[in-house]
């Protein structure tokens, strides 16, 4: 049964992480360290949730919950349940088996339609996007208003409007460029996606879409302190002036866009950032990070611990 506690202790810890994070701008001062405490959230209240129903069910067998799994699907198998599975257990045992299919679906879903909106997306490329005469990884396409954004994959690109060209200076237009190379080469897609299958198992929870925003916003500030490694922070910030000043151009979706998804509110949450430096001591991020790894992991560990 310490398992079983266990589980029910951590899934309200989880769901309390998740309301300060929301609530704590802590976080926007080391975004790679707030992204993995956000996986380490997101793992935990996954696994918590399922390992409850699961803990719950299997209590007979005395076994962790995988152990338990295999027991209980021998005994299903010879049609010999243990006659301590009352009802109540077989339901909780079938909910937690339920919910872990409806997750992984929804993975997978959500994998195959980003796949499909990326594959299109450069069928269209391929047809209206011309070269950028200098940036091999860049596309340009004939359009007023302004946009830049990143096709993530195996072939990543980075798509700009003439629009954009036409906006920023030359200093200005790396510094764009460097932050959209950041999403491709650190595979900000990935980092994405468990979440956006999350919201997609279950759209009516605010506060799962809210934890989707966060990481997107943070995802974002961790391009750009990226594309600052080799470029003014300044730069940036006046070339994201210039995008929310004027005109924007959606960016399609299974992308990542440098402002397109921005609300006005994040986007000055950027500049700001941007503009003054935040500073965080490493034996804090370390620590930080120690502590929602052993989080995520205690829960997962007794799936498998006979306990």
């Amino acid at each position: 049964m310490i398992y079983v506690v266990h589980h029910l202790i951590t899934l309200p810890v989880a769901w309390g992480a998740m309301a300060i994070m929301l609530r704590s701008r802590w976080a926007w001062r080391a975004p790679r360290t707030s992204l993995a405490i956000w996986q380490a959230i997101g793992a935990c209240l996954v696994l918590s949730g399922i390992g409850t129903a699961l803990a719950l069910g299997l209590a007979p067998y005395r076994l962790g919950v995988v152990p338990a799994l295999a027991a209980f699907a021998g005994d299903a198998a010879r049609g010999d349940l243990p006659a301590a599975l009352t009802p109540v257990h077989l339901l909780l045992t079938a909910c937690g088996l339920a919910a872990t299919g409806w997750l992984a679906f929804a993975l997978v879903r959500s994998a195959r339609a980003v796949a499909a909106l990326r594959c299109r997306q450069r069928t269209l490329l391929a047809l209206i996007a011309r070269p950028h005469p200098v940036q091999r990884d860049a596309l340009v396409v004939e359009h007023p208003a302004v946009t830049a954004y990143c096709l993530p994959g195996r072939r990543a690109a980075i798509v700009v409007s003439t629009g954009s060209l036409d906006l920023l200076s030359g200093r200005e237009f790396q510094a764009v460029l460097a932050h959209e190379r950041a999403h491709a080469r650190e595979r900000h897609d990935l980092v994405l996606l468990p979440f956006a299958a999350l919201h997609r198992a279950f759209p009516a929870a605010r506060r799962i879409r809210a934890m989707l925003d966060a990481v997107a916003l943070l995802v974002e500030m961790r391009a750009d302190d990226r594309a600052a490694r080799d470029n003014d922070r300044l730069t940036l910030a006046t070339a994201l002036r210039r995008f929310r000043a004027c005109e924007r151009l959606p960016a399609p979706p299974g992308t990542l866009a440098a402002t397109g998804r921005d609300t006005e509110r994040d986007l000055d949450a950027r500049i700001a950032r941007l503009a003054t430096p935040p500073r965080t001591s490493r034996p804090a991020r370390v620590l930080l990070l120690l502590l929602a790894l052993t989080v995520a992991s205690t829960p997962l560990s007794l799936f498998l611990l006979p306990l």
